[in-house]
């Protein structure tokens, strides 16, 4: 299926999305994404990951130069760290949610100007917060091992991009989620079925991407997006053409303009070749 939006703008999620389930992305999808950058169009990754947690591979893709970072908090250049957008937790509302997440007694951490920081007591006890492998292995290896969060927040004295927490028993986390939920200063969104991500009420990705376009001159029109998860909805709701991954929750397939293949069937590719490019010229430069 095509349609004749002039789409100049592309968020990608990244985990579920994106990345296929062993976190790689093919060639073909590698090609792909170059081949709209070639095209004009800006692909950003939409991550609720930081900036540093953004793979290199992905980062080193031609034309890939901002991304969408801890589900909209930033738009960053991905080669300077410029923040092109933010919506952020301010330190002091950073420093009243963590009196209430330490009242939980499970696994947290936070973002902060780009870096992942979580207390070292919880990195060899990940499989404890029910964290599965591959996760754990992310988290090492993009998260800064410190003795107390909450002295890194005060030494900082900056704004928080994002909470984040994982759960061994789900009826704990849905508990929490409702009391996280009635506080209005924070928005609190998901993308595994044992976390919950928390940011700033106003934060989402659909509003750091329709600020990227609007910043260089594009229409809500001209942006799409591809997600899987639930801090994903906001995005496939706000922005002109929404794609839903085939393995994405039932609320973002609702929501979505067009559901596409997995993750691991190159699916945010094929929706990018379908949507945004003129077949035959596609099917000419893979010649």
């Amino acid at each position: 299926m095509t349609v004749d939006q002039d789409i100049r703008v592309v968020g990608l999620d990244l985990d579920g999305t994106l990345l296929r389930d062993d976190k790689t992305i093919s060639e073909w999808t590698r090609h792909v994404l170059e081949q709209a950058a070639l095209r004009g169009i800006y692909v950003l990754p939409a991550t609720g990951r930081t900036r540093t947690g953004i793979p290199d591979f992905v980062q080193a893709i031609e034309g890939i130069q901002y991304g969408v970072c801890s589900n909209g908090a930033t738009v960053v250049d991905l080669s300077t760290g410029e923040e092109i957008y933010s919506s952020k937790l301010s330190y002091e509302d950073s420093l009243r949610l963590l009196d209430i997440i330490e009242g939980y007694h499970t696994m947290h951490d936070c973002y902060i100007e780009g870096e992942g920081y979580t207390e070292e007591r919880y990195i060899e006890e990940l499989s404890a917060y029910g964290v599965e492998p591959k996760i754990q292995e992310l988290i090492k290896n993009t998260r800064t091992s410190v003795k107390d969060l909450r002295q890194v927040i005060e030494e900082l004295q900056c704004p928080v991009e994002k909470f984040n927490m994982f759960f061994q028993d789900l009826n704990k986390r849905e508990k929490v989620l409702k009391e996280l939920s009635k506080l209005p200063f924070i928005k609190v969104t998901s993308s595994l079925t044992n976390n919950l991500e928390i940011n700033a009420a106003d934060c989402n990705k659909g509003s750091a991407l329709l600020g990227f376009a609007k910043a260089k001159g594009f229409s809500k029109e001209q942006v799409m997006c591809c997600g899987d998860g639930n801090n994903d909805y906001d995005m496939i709701r706000m922005c002109g053409i929404g794609v839903a991954m085939t393995n994405g929750v039932e609320n973002i397939k609702e929501a979505a303009d067009y559901i596409t293949y997995t993750n691991n069937e190159d699916g945010a590719a094929k929706a990018i070749v379908r949507l945004c490019f003129r077949m035959q010229d596609f099917e000419n430069s893979l010649a």
